[in-house]
């Protein structure tokens, strides 16, 4: 009996999850699209398919679903120990990013809009999302400073704006999702591995 019990709240939870990731996601493409005032309870529920009623008795109104939402943390995967300064980890730090991006199933086309607004919704979720990848890069390009393998004037946050830069491009060029080219990760490491050598 206890562990139905158990199971059963586990399910509820994995169904909040999913819902709560589904309110965010619709609410982030819709304040993409038609800006902040453009989201309302009944186009969240409209267009995520979440019932208004749901939604109502999670957040009061539109304005305390923008808060909460933007105060949501999208999935970051533990990064554990800082890898060795290889091309081949490099390599690996990339295709993490773009796994990153299709797990929580970000559209790229819209992160350019995302990361050049002002508004303090945005600007909230750009420091959820860009900090820890930041982070990531700086202790990678850290560590190979320290090794001797990378040059000291290697500017992290230019670095991750290029390959981030590079995300958005693809999809705007190639009209495809990132995740449809598994090669991505390698020629990006190839084409900007030698400017970080020492």
């Amino acid at each position: 009996m206890m562990e139905r019990t158990t199971d059963t709240m586990l399910r509820g939870e994995r169904t909040r999850e999913a819902t709560d990731r589904k309110l965010m996601q619709t609410t982030l493409q819709i304040a993409v699209d038609r800006g902040i005032s453009g989201v309302t309870i009944e186009e969240v529920a409209r267009r995520s398919g979440v019932a208004k009623t749901t939604i109502y008795r999670r957040y009061h109104n539109a304005d305390e679903l923008l808060r909460e939402i933007s105060a949501m943390y999208l999935v970051n995967p533990d990064a554990g120990p800082v890898p060795s300064p290889t091309r081949e980890h490099f390599t690996q730090l990339l295709q993490r990013l773009v796994d990153w991006v299709r797990n929580n199933n970000i559209d790229v086309k819209r992160v350019g809009i995302v990361l050049s607004s002002e508004a303090e919704f945005f600007q909230h979720i750009v420091n959820q999302v860009i900090t820890p990848w930041l982070s990531r890069v700086a202790a990678f390009l850290k560590q190979g400073v320290t090794q001797g393998v990378f040059r000291e004037s290697v500017d992290e946050k230019l670095l991750l704006s290029t390959i981030i830069g590079s995300l958005v491009a693809y999809e705007a060029i190639e009209g495809k999702a990132m995740d449809d080219d598994t090669a991505w990760a390698a020629r990006m490491s190839d084409l900007l591995w030698p400017a970080l050598l020492k």
